[in-house]
């Protein structure tokens, strides 16, 4: 296979790629799984940016996520790359235009009197003075320029959809870490005023057992249970600095800052739940636009265009040449009409025998394309399994965050219709310490659900390549953008 077939995507992405989410069509193989259904008439597919993060509709966030990237040091790599093949390319684009030099030279020398040659009463010393424009083409008759300005093409596009595909798992990165903290700083806002009840009211009960209205078991189980809540404060706090010391890592921070400075989030914590709907079915060509499905694309049609440029060698190389310019012994008559030169020559080179390096060079070419072949298919099997997976999980946690939400609301409401049955003598205390302990525990559980959620929204726009509407022009477009902000 080479990269100038009229189209490598139609050849290969139906391997895997057309089953991912609304193929049209079964993949070729048979051990493929079955595809997702087409999505139902008149649906829309939402329009999302590739600033998907924005979604979430949390400034800080936004925040967050440009902080990153400025600071970000593989992302600074990825665009140091982007910056050598932009370079690359001018350089193979070079090669295909003629070739201008000017040139000069200026020489005095003395001959030996008494040499070979007689000088016939002429002066031993003498001069020769040059000047010259001279032009060489090499005649790109078999392309072999040409693919190669094409592979470097190829290449820049490589390295600027492998920036696109670190930013967005950077950004899924940022995400699910800022909701891992907000959930934690929900939970320990939970725990904490759950404790601040508890205090209040065993004072309350001491009051009442030193009248003699209870008895002391009262007061050591609610001791107990006010120990059991105060004790998950501190694992909480831990929990909750290590995941806030996390995130300023991703983010770029310096170790002083890492450790001083903290990250601005919500006041009151809520573990963030997207505000973006799925509808049942997307279109396949989604996973089509993934950055690193697009980078291993390109890579391989660089790597056809360079074994077309090494078959290339083989043929002959036409080259033209030619010289325009004035010469004269004496400084004074180079500008004369007489001191005029020229020469234009043209040349054909045919290589005959060089010890195999052509063989080599061609032998290495369709080995490395065969690597990116193979490397293009596992990155196409890769992104389905991911897909396939981040759909799974997104589903599994909108249901987990269901069944959670309906939990806390009965259990809650246990909770408080214990404490009437309480009130008034018909359950103990132990019934209604149990009761508070279960709306606890289910707040807790659907705070880390809707955390759950959200990680796995983010890690769904991860996979289906950040943000997804159909590009107004053509891929050469994102190569050549520039780059995002990054401190080099």
């Amino acid at each position: 296979m080479t990269a100038h077939r009229p189209s490598l995507r139609s050849a290969l992405a139906p391997v895997a790629v057309a089953a991912l989410l609304a193929a049209c069509a079964a993949p070729p193989q048979a051990d493929a799984p079955a595809a997702a259904p087409d999505l139902p008439a008149g649906v829309a597919v939402p329009t999302i940016p590739a600033t998907w993060w924005t979604s979430f509709g949390d400034a800080r966030i936004d925040a967050l996520v440009d902080e990153a990237v400025r600071n970000n040091r593989d992302l600074a790599r990825a665009v140091a790359r982007i910056d050598q093949s932009r370079a690359a390319l001018r350089l193979a684009s070079a090669e295909r235009l003629p070739r201008n030099d000017a040139g000069g030279s200026a020489a005095r020398a003395r001959v030996s009197e008494n040499g070979s040659v007689p000088l016939n009463g002429a002066s031993p010393v003498g001069g020769d003075y040059r000047a010259t424009l001279d032009v060489a083409y090499e005649v790109d008759l078999w392309s072999r320029l040409g693919r190669s300005r094409d592979a470097a093409r190829e290449e820049l596009l490589a390295s600027s959809f492998a920036r696109d595909t670190l930013r967005n798992a950077l950004a899924a990165q940022v995400v699910q870490a800022y909701v891992s903290l907000q959930a934690l700083d929900s939970q320990y806002a939970l725990f904490e005023a759950a404790v601040q009840a508890q205090r209040e009211s065993l004072r309350l009960q001491r009051l009442r057992f030193e009248a003699g209205d209870i008895a002391e078991l009262d007061i050591r189980q609610l001791e107990a249970e006010l120990i059991a809540n105060d004790a998950q404060l501190p694992k909480l706090a831990r929990a909750r600095g290590e995941a806030e010391r996390a995130l300023a890592l991703v983010l770029g921070r310096s170790p002083r800052a890492l450790v001083e400075d903290g990250v601005a989030r919500d006041p009151s914590p809520t573990a963030l739940p997207p505000n973006v709907s799925l509808p049942e079915g997307l279109p396949s060509d989604l996973l089509q636009r993934r950055p690193d499905v697009q980078a291993a694309e390109a890579r391989l049609r660089a790597a056809g265009a360079r074994v077309d440029a090494a078959r290339a060698a083989y043929f002959p190389s036409i080259s033209l040449t030619a010289s325009l310019g004035q010469q004269s012994v004496q400084l004074s008559r180079l500008t004369d009409g007489g001191s005029l030169i020229w020469s234009v020559v043209a040349s054909l080179t045919q290589p005959i025998w060089n010890g195999g390096r052509i063989d080599a060079q061609n032998d290495l070419a369709r080995a490395r394309q065969r690597e990116a072949e193979i490397d293009y298919r596992d990155t196409v099997a890769m992104a389905f399994k991911e897909a396939r997976d981040a759909l799974g999980a997104r589903s599994e946690t909108e249901q987990s965050l269901r069944n959670a939400i309906e939990r806390e609301r009965a259990l809650s409401r246990a909770a408080q219709l214990t404490g009437l049955r309480f009130n008034a003598g018909e359950s103990s205390r132990l019934d209604l310490i149990e009761a508070e302990r279960a709306a606890l525990a289910a707040q807790s559980q659907a705070a880390d659900a809707r955390r759950a959620l959200a990680a796995a929204q983010a890690d769904l726009f991860r996979v289906l390549g950040g943000g997804w509407q159909m590009p107004d022009e053509p891929a050469i477009k994102a190569a050549t953008a520039p780059a995002p902000a990054v401190n080099r």
